[in-house]
């Protein structure tokens, strides 16, 4: 079984990388139109409230940062880039095992039972495996070649 890597492997990927102003700003104002259209109407509406009015503070505080200084933007970014990093893991494994088992293994499935999977399994047939009775020495192992 494999291990999986540490949740600071998955998100911690930009540590090591310095972010730009622009970069920042960016964000910031992604930020700012992104977080009111998805928490102060879809999210509502689908929930059945009223729409969330103090979203676009929170919208402005996002804007006016921008401009004013986008270092104050860092804690939110790296915070968002963290959830991002385990969102992107978490929904990797999601689409690759839904991918799995709802595609290739249910085609595997019907080519075997139709008997039509291109590696043909023979019975009778000549095994390459070669037994050994010979004792392998340890200069052996090291220099296989």
């Amino acid at each position: 079984m494999s291990k999986l890597p540490s949740t600071k492997s998955i998100t911690n990927f930009s540590a090591n990388t310095k972010v730009s102003n622009k970069e920042l700003k960016e964000f910031a104002l992604l930020m700012a139109w992104a977080f009111p259209l998805f928490i102060g109407v879809i999210a509502p509406w689908i929930l059945g409230l009223g729409l969330q009015w103090w979203t676009l503070w929170v919208s402005f505080c996002f804007v006016s940062l921008s401009f004013i200084s986008p270092k104050l933007i860092y804690i939110p970014y790296k915070a968002w880039m963290f959830i991002g990093g385990i969102i992107g893991f978490i929904n990797t494994r999601v689409i690759l095992g839904v991918t799995f088992y709802l595609l290739i293994f249910p085609i595997g499935i019907i080519l075997r039972i139709f008997d039509k999977l291109q590696y043909k399994e023979q019975k009778n047939s000549y095994s390459n495996y070669v037994k050994r009775t010979d004792k392998l020495t340890k200069e052996q192992l090291e220099n296989p070649f």
